[in-house]
């Protein structure tokens, strides 16, 4: 885990121990082995926003040579049995709640709870055979991770409906649902833009996501807005950046990356609008992306697509829903609001809303503590 600085699901993590410990819980996140660099200045071992965390291995730093890297996973996994055993004999274990991409990992924690006898918890955030870009032997453990995980857990949190439907029916008594969350605290006073020297609409996105990325490009060349900009929060890959230099707009683009929260929560809540793509496959159904929550917080509006967890909380109210994948039709939703900055701000201030009730991480905190009851 890539904790404390880690991405979607690193963040999700954080905001769900921060959850349980608004109910007088302690929480201790385990690391298995170091991925940061020395210029993040993320100690071995400390507290982040309230949430204590260990790197088993012994260090944060990700070495270079990949023989220390896997002697340092080998020192990571017994560490990691040995935190269980001391907090076990200590008293303090109540339970784990388990955040891995890897099914593997799934086997080995859902042995551990067994040996000392607590509640195993997998969070479950995405339906990984959907992703095609995965080949070799990371698409068959993925298979088995799709298949399989729900038999190797006490309880289970899903972030969408579409991956209950796919647990077996003997555990749906056992599962809790929580969607995409935030702070909002964080959002409170952002701070006028700083950052653009225009009005601009906003995408984040991993770099994994190029096609969707394309897709927003292409949607804001045919806009073709002379007075508006395009930001895009992502990494400046090689393929971006010819992208960008062919379109007839790229003194209209301009991409951001690694730039400190504080400048992103000030570019969400200044934008014209958050621009965030479903697309009608499985991947998109099963996964509900972590900007939704943060997007929401923003109080701007927010053009997305009528796709999985989206029907759930989103309707023309509160949002700039598109019917189809389509370019064209995410351009004449930049247009309308353009052309009616009021009834945009009517959508924006129920989009906050649907947020604060839905995606606040503080809603889910007594649920949390309960998942973990071994009734």
């Amino acid at each position: 885990m890539q904790f404390p600085l880690g991405q979607a699901q690193v963040q999700r993590q954080l905001l769900i121990a921060k959850a349980i410990i608004l109910e007088g819980f302690d929480v201790t996140v385990l690391c298995r082995y170091g991925i940061h660099s020395e210029s993040d200045g993320i100690s071995n071992e400390g507290f982040f926003e309230g949430v204590h965390y260990i790197y088993c291995s012994g260090t944060s730093i990700r070495p270079d040579g990949i023989f220390r890297r896997n002697l340092l996973k080998l020192k990571g996994v017994f560490n990691e049995y040995r935190y269980y055993r001391k907090f076990s004999k200590n008293g303090q274990l109540a339970g784990a709640l388990v955040s891995t991409n890897r099914f593997y990992n799934i086997l080995f924690y859902y042995l551990l709870g067994k040996i000392f006898g607590i509640i195993t918890v997998v969070d479950n955030v995405e339906y990984w055979t959907a992703n095609k870009s995965i080949k070799g032997w990371i698409r068959f453990d993925k298979y088995l991770y799709d298949k399989l995980y729900f038999h190797f857990t006490d309880k289970i949190i899903c972030i969408s409906d579409f991956l209950i439907s796919k647990v077996n029916t003997v555990r749906k008594g056992k599962i809790l649902k929580i969607p995409s969350i935030t702070d909002f605290d964080k959002f409170i006073n952002p701070g006028t833009n700083t950052l653009v020297n225009a009005k601009y609409f906003l995408f984040c996105g991993s770099k994994a996501y190029s096609e969707i990325i394309d897709f927003v490009i292409s949607s804001f060349e045919i806009l073709n807005h002379r007075d508006l900009a395009l930001v895009l929060v992502t990494a400046k890959t090689p393929g971006l950046i010819e992208r960008i230099n062919k379109s007839k707009l790229m003194d209209r683009i301009q991409v951001m990356t690694d730039i400190p929260y504080n400048d992103l929560v000030n570019l969400y809540t200044n934008s014209e609008a958050l621009i965030i793509p479903m697309r009608n496959n499985n991947q998109d159904k099963a996964r509900f992306p972590h900007k939704i929550g943060e997007y929401c917080a923003a109080g701007r509006p927010i053009i997305t697509n009528k796709v999985g967890e989206i029907n759930n909380y989103f309707n023309e109210s509160n949002s700039y829903l598109c019917s189809e994948y389509n370019t064209r039709e995410y351009a004449e939703a930049m247009s309308r609001i353009i052309s009616d900055p009021v009834h945009a701000q009517k959508v924006a201030e129920q989009s906050f809303q649907t947020g604060l009730k839905h995606f606040n991480y503080k809603s889910y905190s007594k649920a949390l503590v309960n998942i973990f009851d071994k009734k």
